[in-house]
């Protein structure tokens, strides 16, 4: 079978693991590694026992293409590209705002300036 393991934890006797794969809980000995499967898709095999449904063999499930992640940004200069160091200084000024060192324009203003700087002057390198 295929299923996305959705968690997986100790069961009540702390004696195996409680995988839940989709909407249905299967046992799994510790020794078999499942927790590292959280959030994949899996290609498994059960068995119907005394403890109900157990996993008995795993593997990572290669039949179905993983998600795409957004590309990075290149590394390196960025040529003047377009403000892309307003999430840095966004972030700088909301920490700094949360923290309570900016009370007025004047010290935000202060410290989006010094946020930019920093972007360009690594940004440089």
């Amino acid at each position: 079978m295929i299923g996305k393991v959705q968690s997986v934890v100790k069961s009540k006797s702390g004696k195996s693991w409680r995988v839940l794969i989709g909407k249905d809980f299967y046992g799994a000995n510790f020794d078999s590694n499942i927790e590292s499967a959280v959030g994949k898709s899996i290609n498994f095999s059960f068995q119907n026992g005394d403890f109900g449904n157990w996993i008995e063999s795993w593997a990572l499930d290669n039949s179905t293409p993983a998600p795409q992640t957004a590309t990075a940004a290149p590394q390196g200069h960025s040529n003047g590209g377009d403000r892309f160091y307003m999430p840095f200084v966004s972030n700088v000024v909301a920490h700094a705002i949360a923290a309570g060192r900016i009370q007025n324009p004047a010290d935000l203003n202060q410290w989006a300036k010094a946020a930019y700087e920093a972007a360009q002057a690594l940004d440089a390198l």
